[in-house]
């Protein structure tokens, strides 16, 4: 079955970007969603996000849209960002992510998930 991922882009005090991932046997991970019959990628993502990070969708905004190869695998990655909501909403979405085991890392941080990815493909809409 085809594999749509996602992650949220999170700008720090310091101006840098982190970004949103899972952690499991010191191996980072993005979140990856099923692809649905019916569903485009984005709708997959978007709906996997809501249920299963219980994020408002309406708050983000898409970034960016990658095709990439994960695992032998093309995927299609959504990279989001908040849009304007309030310091304390923005808090207390992140408590709840990190009590769901999502954190928010720096690319530094990311270097073995990031060799698994070959980033080379381009954009891909269906």
């Amino acid at each position: 079955m085809k594999q749509v991922a996602g992650t949220i882009m999170l700008i720090d005090k310091t101006g840098a970007p982190k970004f949103l991932v899972t952690e499991s046997a010191a191996d980072y991970h993005l979140m990856l969603a099923d692809q649905e019959d019916g569903r485009t990628p984005l709708a997959t993502i978007l709906a996997a996000i809501k249920d299963q990070l219980g994020l408002n969708v309406n708050d983000l905004r898409l970034g960016e849209l990658s095709n990439v190869i994960i695992e032998d695998q093309d995927v299609s990655l959504f990279v989001f960002e908040w849009g304007n909501i309030a310091a304390q909403k923005l808090s207390e979405n992140i408590t709840s992510l990190q009590a769901k085991g999502y954190t928010f890392e720096h690319p530094k941080t990311l270097r073995g998930l990031l060799t698994q990815i070959d980033m080379s493909g381009v954009p891909h809409f269906n």
